[in-house]
Protein backbone atom coordinates (compact mmCIF):
# COMPACT_ATOMS: atom_id res chain seq x y z
CA UNK A 1 0.00 0.00 0.00
CA UNK A 2 1.21 3.38 -0.75
CA UNK A 3 1.78 5.88 2.25
CA UNK A 4 -0.48 9.03 2.06
CA UNK A 5 0.38 12.72 3.21
CA UNK A 6 -2.93 13.07 3.96
CA UNK A 7 -5.09 11.94 7.01
CA UNK A 8 -7.84 9.48 6.13
CA UNK A 9 -10.43 8.62 8.81
CA UNK A 10 -10.57 4.93 9.37
CA UNK A 11 -13.44 3.13 9.59
CA UNK A 12 -14.09 0.38 12.12
CA UNK A 13 -14.14 -3.73 11.07
CA UNK A 14 -17.45 -5.27 10.18
CA UNK A 15 -19.26 -5.73 14.12
CA UNK A 16 -16.56 -3.69 15.73
CA UNK A 17 -18.20 -1.34 18.36
CA UNK A 18 -16.97 0.71 21.12
CA UNK A 19 -18.50 3.90 23.08
CA UNK A 20 -17.12 5.12 26.47
CA UNK A 21 -17.04 8.81 27.90
CA UNK A 22 -14.10 10.35 27.61
CA UNK A 23 -14.69 13.22 30.77
CA UNK A 24 -17.11 14.75 32.99
CA UNK A 25 -20.60 15.82 32.25
CA UNK A 26 -21.38 19.61 32.50
CA UNK A 27 -24.25 21.54 32.86
CA UNK A 28 -25.33 25.44 32.13
CA UNK A 29 -28.50 26.88 32.99
CA UNK A 30 -30.49 27.99 30.12
CA UNK A 31 -33.22 29.51 31.40
CA UNK A 32 -35.02 29.54 34.25
CA UNK A 33 -36.82 26.67 33.32
CA UNK A 34 -34.28 24.44 31.35
CA UNK A 35 -30.69 23.22 31.86
CA UNK A 36 -28.16 21.99 29.46
CA UNK A 37 -26.10 18.38 30.24
CA UNK A 38 -23.01 17.65 28.06
CA UNK A 39 -21.37 14.55 27.92
CA UNK A 40 -17.99 13.77 25.85
CA UNK A 41 -17.30 10.38 23.98
CA UNK A 42 -15.40 8.16 22.08
CA UNK A 43 -16.38 5.98 19.54
CA UNK A 44 -15.99 3.36 16.98
CA UNK A 45 -16.71 5.85 13.46
CA UNK A 46 -20.06 4.98 12.87
CA UNK A 47 -22.83 7.05 12.55
CA UNK A 48 -24.09 8.34 16.02
CA UNK A 49 -27.05 10.04 17.77
CA UNK A 50 -28.61 10.07 21.19
CA UNK A 51 -32.48 9.02 22.41
CA UNK A 52 -33.90 9.01 26.10
CA UNK A 53 -35.75 6.13 27.13
CA UNK A 54 -38.38 5.63 29.67
CA UNK A 55 -37.41 3.94 32.97
CA UNK A 56 -37.64 0.71 30.96
CA UNK A 57 -34.55 1.35 29.21
CA UNK A 58 -36.51 -0.09 26.37
CA UNK A 59 -39.56 2.46 25.38
CA UNK A 60 -37.88 5.67 23.64
CA UNK A 61 -39.61 9.14 25.73
CA UNK A 62 -41.29 10.64 23.40
CA UNK A 63 -41.95 14.40 24.61
CA UNK A 64 -40.29 17.24 23.47
CA UNK A 65 -41.93 19.23 26.20
CA UNK A 66 -39.63 17.85 28.41
CA UNK A 67 -36.20 16.64 26.69
CA UNK A 68 -34.30 17.82 23.55
CA UNK A 69 -31.20 15.64 22.69
CA UNK A 70 -28.69 15.45 20.08
CA UNK A 71 -25.01 15.03 19.16
CA UNK A 72 -22.53 17.77 18.09
CA UNK A 73 -20.33 17.17 15.05
CA UNK A 74 -17.29 15.51 15.41
CA UNK A 75 -14.83 17.02 17.90
CA UNK A 76 -11.60 15.58 16.40
CA UNK A 77 -10.80 14.06 13.36
CA UNK A 78 -7.68 11.86 14.11
CA UNK A 79 -7.50 8.88 11.62
CA UNK A 80 -7.44 6.38 14.24
CA UNK A 81 -10.88 4.58 13.36
CA UNK A 82 -12.37 6.77 16.29
CA UNK A 83 -14.35 10.10 16.88
CA UNK A 84 -14.96 12.03 19.42
CA UNK A 85 -18.06 14.16 20.25
CA UNK A 86 -20.19 15.42 23.05
CA UNK A 87 -23.75 14.14 23.34
CA UNK A 88 -26.58 17.28 24.48
CA UNK A 89 -29.68 17.13 26.73
CA UNK A 90 -31.49 19.74 26.72
CA UNK A 91 -34.51 19.39 30.07
CA UNK A 92 -37.06 21.32 31.12
CA UNK A 93 -37.27 21.20 34.91
CA UNK A 94 -40.43 22.87 35.26
CA UNK A 95 -42.39 21.19 32.60
CA UNK A 96 -41.03 17.69 33.96
CA UNK A 97 -41.35 18.07 37.74
CA UNK A 98 -44.33 17.01 39.36
CA UNK A 99 -45.01 14.61 36.61
CA UNK A 100 -44.60 10.09 36.70
CA UNK A 101 -41.22 10.80 35.42
CA UNK A 102 -40.09 12.41 37.93
CA UNK A 103 -39.42 11.68 41.51
CA UNK A 104 -38.38 14.42 43.94
CA UNK A 105 -35.69 13.50 46.52
CA UNK A 106 -37.32 13.07 49.92
CA UNK A 107 -34.24 14.01 51.78
CA UNK A 108 -35.03 17.84 51.29
CA UNK A 109 -31.76 18.36 48.58
CA UNK A 110 -32.87 19.79 45.69
CA UNK A 111 -32.79 17.55 42.50
CA UNK A 112 -34.72 13.95 41.58
CA UNK A 113 -34.12 11.14 39.31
Amino acid sequence: STSTSSPTITKPDPNEWLISTTGNSTEQVKSKDTILISTPFNSSNRDIGALVFEADCITPFDSDSYFTIGTTTPTSSTPDGFIQFNTTLEMNITAINGTSYWNAFTDGTRGGW
